[in-house]
């Protein structure tokens, strides 16, 4: 499994919008994408600004096929709130007890 993150800084004040609009049009997005998982959706509980988004895809391609196609309307969705454009990351998942993997299992599977 594959794990992409997104890391925001939102203009003041607008944090709430931007969880809202990733809440109202990107899930219904990612819900349909081949190899979607799951997404979870952080804020800072010190930088009242931030946000952390992770979504979890069943491969890399799947994963990166999203990233070169269908994020572009999710990120157009939540620009208007953000104060710089966001970083993002992506990462082999290699444990999840929600998703049942165990560290040997992850490392096995490649």
């Amino acid at each position: 499994m594959h794990a992409r993150l997104i890391q925001v800084t939102t203009k003041p004040g607008h944090l709430k919008d931007c969880i809202k609009s990733l809440v109202e049009q990107g899930i219904p997005i990612l819900k349909q994408q081949p190899g979607f998982v799951d997404a979870v959706g952080l804020t800072s509980d010190t930088e009242r600004d931030q946000f952390v988004g992770l979504t979890i895809w069943k491969s890399k391609e799947d994963a990166e096929r999203y990233a070169n196609g269908q994020a572009r309307q999710v990120l157009d969705s939540i620009k208007p709130f953000l104060q710089q454009e966001p970083a993002f990351r992506t990462f082999n998942l290699e444990a999840s007890t929600i998703h049942n993997i165990g560290i040997g299992r992850a490392a096995s599977s490649r």
